[in-house]
């Protein structure tokens, strides 16, 4: 039987900018998810913020690291597509603190990210 759960991060202050992710809970188990929070700096917060739930701390963690991802690769927009290829193009911009793709528990569905274009940026200062 499938313990496997979809979510949605999304950053509503960056234009909505979202990622679907696939969770096995079978694999990214509290123990796995506590290793990880505890990792990264603000471990406390986010398991606050999440109501003590690690797990959910942890895939809205990696929705953030996502996001973050794809906006500085200029945005992407995909679903359906390879999800272990870009789960594991996340988990390496990272380069340490997560485990690899398979013993993740984490697969990336889908992914609507932009970037920020000229025309949502001014110029400021240079005055002669």
């Amino acid at each position: 039987m499938s313990n496997v759960k979809t979510y949605k991060v999304v950053a509503a202050s960056f234009d909505d900018a979202e990622v679907n992710l696939q969770v096995d809970h079978d694999v990214l188990t509290p123990d796995l998810a506590t290793l990880i929070n505890t990792f990264w700096s603000g471990a406390e917060d986010r398991l606050a913020q999440e109501n003590g739930d690690v797990v959910r701390a942890v895939v809205r963690l990696f929705g953030s690291c996502a996001i973050s991802f794809f906006m500085s690769d200029g945005g992407a927009q995909t679903g359906g597509g390879d999800c272990r290829y870009w789960t594991q193009r996340v988990i390496k911009a990272q380069h340490e603190g997560w485990p690899d793709v398979d013993s993740l528990g984490i697969l990336l569905a889908a992914v609507f990210v932009g970037s920020v274009s000229y025309d949502e940026v001014s110029l400021e200062g240079g005055d002669a």
